[in-house]
């Protein structure tokens, strides 16, 4: 995910309640919550661990999918300007929609949506891993399951070749500052194996690319589409392989939102595991959501281009078995500590307790659900 300074309007006349949407979604899901709790026998649940009822009182439909009707959600994402590697939190979105529930949807740059969650205009939001816990917010679902990020080079061939060498990236905070220091760890070179250097703005780090001012630099998966259309440039390694746990942007809810629709946050973990499928399994499916996502900005062509090249390192594996390793205590605990040693946390994240940071309860649930209908998630 790229962040972008930029607040557009919402998408596809998802208009924002900016007034009472809060309080209208909190009764909508609480009462379905509720419901289903009371339908299967079991009790409203206030927390992962206290529910009497395995679902967390979400009824699910005979063929695995969510009861959604009667659920209002307010979902944003902090993607900036809309591009196709952001697609896949809006094809959650239309998921929760199909299931029956009234979803709206807001694009916004920067904190704007972590801000938006505090101040209950939104319930939960995707955006950056430091602004949702500085914000005060607690983890609830992924979103991409790794940072987009590929290392190429003009110049070289293989990591090894790289020792000493300049490598690229935006700013200090772009996660390819990170990447650059574990990379240079890995291959025994120390913590200034590789001399980074920033050039202020990803869009500058490919035109320096293209010039040959620069050989060799982190940049994003889709912009290998314009790379290659003007020479060669050999993908080194993506963050993936780099560093499996990191992962710069999650779906977030203020905690006193997640303890009382512990539901809701299944629907939406559900949500995810449906748009990872459709990503890994149905291509024509998820070129047409970008279009939509995207506005049309993007022509069919560049959207394919485009979901090829993120294609190559496996941002969305939408196995059950690879739950824990999209989202555990782990992954939790390797971005926290990524993010202060980038000096990302300015605010009340560098004061959260471990326990504090995600609640995985849902989560959890969603991947043996996931596992029982195969064929839906």
């Amino acid at each position: 995910m790229r962040q972008a300074m930029k607040v557009i309007a919402p998408l596809l006349g998802a208009a924002l309640a900016m007034t009472a949407c809060g309080s209208s979604s909190s009764t909508a899901s609480s009462t379905a919550t509720t419901a289903a709790a009371s339908s299967t026998g079991g009790s409203s649940a206030s927390s992962g661990s206290g529910s009497t009822n395995s679902n967390f009182g979400l009824k699910l439909n005979a063929d695995g999918t969510p009861d959604l009707k009667g659920v209002t959600l307010h979902l944003g994402i902090s993607g900036g300007n809309p591009v196709p590697g952001d697609t896949t939190n809006y094809v959650l979105a239309q998921m929760l929609k199909k299931w029956g529930a009234t979803v709206t949807y807001t694009i916004g740059g920067g904190p704007s949506m972590q801000l938006a969650v505090v101040s209950g205009q939104l319930d939960a939001a995707d955006g950056q891993f430091s602004s949702s816990l500085d914000a005060g917010l607690q983890i609830i679902a992924p979103a991409m399951t790794h940072v987009d990020d590929v290392l190429v080079s003009s110049k070289y061939t293989s990591v090894s070749q790289l020792k000493g060498a300049t490598v690229a990236t935006s700013s200090n905070l772009d996660p390819g500052n990170y990447l650059g220091g574990v990379l240079s760890k890995a291959q025994g070179w120390g913590a200034s194996g590789l001399k980074m250097t920033f050039t202020g703005a990803d869009s500058s780090t490919v035109d320096q690319l293209i010039s040959g001012h620069l050989t060799t630099a982190f940049v994003a998966a889709e912009d290998l589409v314009t790379l290659k259309a003007h020479g060669t440039f050999n993908v080194l390694k993506t963050a993936a392989q780099i560093s499996p746990d990191y992962a710069d942007s999650f779906n977030a809810a203020l905690p006193s939102w997640v303890k009382t629709h512990q539901a809701d946050v299944l629907a939406i973990d559900l949500g995810w595991w449906a748009a990872a499928k459709i990503f890994d399994t149905n291509t024509a499916a998820w070129d047409s959501y970008a279009e939509q996502y995207t506005n049309n900005a993007a022509t069919p062509a560049a959207v394919t281009l485009q979901r090829q090249a993120l294609e190559q390192f496996n941002p969305w594996p939408n196995t059950p078995a690879d739950a824990s390793t999209i989202l555990s205590d782990q992954v939790i605990q390797t971005n926290y500590a990524a993010n202060l040693a980038a000096g990302q946390m300015k605010g009340a994240g560098l004061n959260r307790s471990a326990s504090s940071m995600a609640d995985l309860g849902p989560w959890q649930q969603s991947a043996k659900i996931a596992a029982q209908y195969p064929s839906i998630y």
